[in-house]
C-alpha cells in the first residue's frame, strides 16, 4: 500500500512522544489525525488536529464517528495517557475512573472505529 493513501490516527500527538510519532508519520507521507485536548504546536498540511478529551466517552464516540466517515484510517497509535501517582491512602477513585476511560475504554472505541477501514483495505497497524 502506498503512503499516499495512508492515514494514521494518533492520540496525544500534541507534545512529547506523541508529537514525535506524528512527525515521523508525516515524514513518511501519512495524513495524521491528532486526537488531543490541545492542538499540536507545529502545523503541517497533512496534520489534522481534532480536539477531544478521550476520557469523555460520548465526545470520543462523536469524533470517531465523524472521522470514520471522512477517513480510511489504517494506522492507530493510542499514545495519550496520564498517571496520577500518590500514596494509596490518597488515591481518589475519580482519578482511577478517568484513567480507565482514557487508557482502556478509549482504546476499545478507537479500534472499533478504525477496524472497518483496516479490514476493507486488508491492512492495519
Amino acid at each position: 500500500m502506498s503512503t499516499a493513501n495512508k492515514t494514521a490516527l494518533v492520540t496525544g500527538g500534541s507534545a512529547g512522544i506523541g508529537e514525535s510519532i506524528c512527525k515521523h508519520l508525516l515524514d513518511q507521507g501519512y495524513t495524521v489525525l491528532n486526537l488531543s485536548r490541545r492542538p499540536a504546536a507545529k502545523s503541517h498540511p497533512n496534520l489534522i488536529d481534532v480536539p477531544v478529551d478521550l476520557a469523555d466517552l460520548d465526545a470520543t464516540r462523536l469524533v470517531l464517528s465523524d472521522l470514520a466517515r471522512k477517513y480510511d484510517v489504517t494506522t492507530l497509535v493510542h499514545n495519550a495517557g496520564v498517571i496520577r501517582s500518590g500514596l494509596i491512602e490518597d488515591v481518589d477513585l475519580a482519578d482511577l475512573v478517568y484513567m480507565d476511560r482514557l487508557h482502556v475504554h478509549a482504546a476499545i472505541l478507537l479500534l472499533q472505529a478504525v477496524l472497518p477501514a483496516m479490514k476493507q483495505s486488508c491492512f492495519g497497524r
